[in-house]
């Protein structure tokens, strides 16, 4: 017995030893660790179950935000989605507005086949006074779908014209009046066809009127007023033009504006252009010299709407006050199929003319000079160079 007892003491450390040691370990724990080796350790005691419920919340709230991100996300795209749907809606009532606002005439112009897409498309574009009855401008527009050429080709508004036989006899039948000039019954300037024909037929008989003078084929007409072409040269924020002299006209006492413009370059806003579109009193070929003015702002017109930058960023105000403010027989679905072809307009193809003839009071169209413009603008028939007779001696 005394032996073991012996050998526990022998084992046991003294009580001098035991204190090294504990010494010597609280050192060891005081001693500064290296930053990257320094651990925080939390002097609470941390349940081992609560610890697990700890992380398992920690994922629940990483997923609860994923889930209110993908909702946020939802929710924008279901906004942009009905926001698109809106437009969209809001473009196919305005469209649909403007198709019903075409002329429901029941005189008959032409029956073209629309199914297709043809080469050439001949438009009739109209421009009447403020009350609407006159159309003061009388133009056809014909655009090459294969060659992206587009010719325009004006008549003055104090054509000399005789109304078919067939408008004659829808007017007799409606007992409405017809005109007689000169002693030639239906006789009247072109401007006032639009007028003779009466509500409801005014475009039909102009389209007619058009068809007959230049021996063409029309698709579609398109007519607007003074209102509409101030508001799409407004909607494409005005135009550069060089004005070709001074003009000063005071048109107010018949409802016209004061026309005043300085010669030179300047930017036209729709006010100025109107002033400048219907100024003829200082010309000396006066309408003649008016239409060539205004082929002349045309062109500079459709340049800036087919310019990338007008079609980016005002393209959404000009639909609006084309829909708004014009008229037209083209349908919603005619428009899309044609549509395409707007930035295919190279203002470099783009002519315009007028018709030739000579002009007083009534300006007498030269037939033969006529066809031959047409020939050689929309079916591409060069007009033949005249030569003089030379005799070999």
């Amino acid at each position: 017995m005394g032996e073991k007892r012996e050998y526990r003491r022998r084992r046991r450390p003294s009580d001098d030893m035991e204190l090294r040691q504990r010494q010597a370990r609280r050192r060891q724990t005081r001693m500064p660790y290296p930053e990257e080796q320094r651990r925080v350790v939390s002097s609470e005691y941390v349940d081992p179950k609560r610890a697990a419920k700890g992380r398992r919340m920690s994922r629940r709230r990483a997923e609860q935000r994923k889930r209110q991100k993908r909702g946020i996300i939802l929710v924008i795209a279901l906004i942009l989605v009905l926001i698109g749907a809106y437009a969209a809606a809001k473009i196919w009532v305005k469209m649909d507005q403007w198709q019903g606002k075409a002329e429901k005439s029941d005189f008959v112009v032409s029956a073209s086949d629309q199914e297709k897409i043809k080469d050439v498309i001949n438009v009739a574009v109209f421009g009447t006074d403020e009350d609407g009855f006159r159309a003061d401008v009388n133009m056809l527009v014909s655009f090459n779908t294969t060659t992206k050429e587009l010719h325009m080709i004006s008549v003055p508004r104090d054509t000399r014209v005789r109304m078919t036989d067939e408008m004659i006899s829808y007017l007799e039948k409606e007992n409405a009046h017809v005109p007689n000039r000169n002693g030639v019954y239906g006789q009247c300037k072109l401007t006032e066809v639009h007028a003779y024909a009466g509500q409801g037929n005014r475009c039909a008989f102009s389209v007619a009127m058009m068809e007959e003078l230049l021996d063409v084929e029309i698709d579609y007409y398109v007519k607007f007023d003074l209102t509409a072409f101030k508001k799409v040269v407004d909607a494409v924020g005005g135009v550069d033009f060089y004005v070709p002299m001074n003009m000063y006209w005071d048109m107010t006492d018949t409802g016209g504006p004061l026309i005043n413009l300085k010669e030179g370059m300047q930017h036209l806003d729709g006010d100025k252009a109107e002033q400048l579109v219907r100024f003829r009193d200082g010309y000396a070929q006066k309408d003649l010299k008016r239409i060539e003015v205004q082929q002349e702002f045309i062109t500079a017109l459709i340049e800036k709407v087919c310019s990338s930058q007008t079609l980016m960023s005002k393209l959404d105000d000009l639909v609006e006050v084309v829909l708004d403010c014009t008229e037209s027989d083209v349908t919603v679905t005619e428009a899309l199929k044609y549509v395409k072809y707007a930035k295919d307009l190279d203002p470099a193809k783009i002519t315009s003319d007028t018709v030739p003839g000579e002009g007083g009071s009534y300006f007498d169209m030269d037939e033969e000079g006529t066809k031959e413009l047409i020939d050689w603008r929309i079916h591409g028939i060069q007009p033949v160079a005249e030569t003089d007779d030379v005799t070999s001696e």
